[in-house]
């Protein structure tokens, strides 16, 4: 995956988490999550959207490939399975294919060396008339990503080679990009659109999970040399303030949200493709 993420998971939990977790509920609802549907969380991180899903009598599985993150996901959802593993080679020996009647990819498919990849694997996971649901941060249009932004620039920060995908590999971060790398998959997109909500934090939340080493923003600031990483905590403190409202941190926060359906002419073409 670009970026850090190994032995992040509890710093992790205390920030980025809860930002990511506006989008849980518009993904549950989404993929048409309720009682007795068969789950897979792939990237599920510290559990939250696992945790969530188990709150509906959901069946759960859910998987990720740090086994912090799996620790803390089997506290968060203790009903549910919670294995480690990730895409695209997903550990599912043992279940029938195509066994899941909603898949869900949380801030997953941006992280990966080849997103396409990995979207083959959570269709060839996916039950016919099934649900595959994903989400995305839309590029430079958050307040996050804007405010980091101007602090990588304004202390002309550098990111690290392996932080972006390759330009052959990778794909528009907004609605219609993301709907297009999604049916590229061969599943038939059902819905295309932005969700919103406010996360409402501590100011400090942004440049602490960068301090942790977590994701894209963390491996650029722990490349810089001291000096640069001075300037780009005094830019962070002057950007930040911006969006301080009565001593806490409010972004209004968008994500790009695609909704897919695992057809059975698709599942059918895909057991020919198999067999032959």
């Amino acid at each position: 995956m670009a970026g850090g993420w190994s032995g992040v998971a509890r710093a992790y939990a205390a920030t980025f988490a809860g930002l990511c977790a506006g989008a849980h509920e518009p993904l549950l609802d989404a993929a048409l999550v309720g009682p007795g549907t068969r789950v897979l969380d792939v990237g599920c991180g510290p559990g939250g959207l696992a945790a969530a899903a188990t709150a509906r009598d959901a069946d759960v599985t859910a998987l990720d490939p740090d086994p912090g993150m799996v620790a803390l996901a089997r506290s968060a959802a203790p009903t549910a399975a919670v294995e480690e593993g990730g895409l695209p080679d997903l550990p599912l020996d043992g279940l029938p294919h195509r066994a899941y009647d909603a898949v869900l990819a949380a801030f997953v498919l941006n992280h990966l060396p080849d997103p396409r990849t990995g979207l083959a694997a959570l269709a060839g996971a996916t039950a016919p008339g099934g649900r595959v649901a994903v989400t995305v941060w839309p590029s430079g249009a958050t307040p996050q990503s804007r405010l980091w932004e101007q602090v990588v620039a304004e202390a002309g920060a550098v990111p690290p080679p392996g932080v972006r995908l390759a330009p052959e590999l990778d794909f528009p971060r907004t609605v219609d990009g993301l709907a297009a790398v999604v049916a590229g998959s061969g599943l038939a997109v059902l819905d295309a659109r932005l969700v919103a909500w406010t996360h409402v934090c501590d100011p400090g939340m942004v440049w602490a999970g960068a301090s942790a080493g977590i994701g894209g923003q963390g491996a650029t600031l722990l490349a810089q040399t001291p000096e640069v990483q001075r300037r780009m905590r005094e830019a962070y403190e002057r950007h930040v303030a911006d969006l301080v409202v009565d001593g806490r941190l409010h972004l209004a926060t968008t994500a790009v949200l695609v909704t897919a359906e695992m057809t059975l002419a698709d599942s059918r073409d895909d057991a020919r493709g198999a067999s032959r």
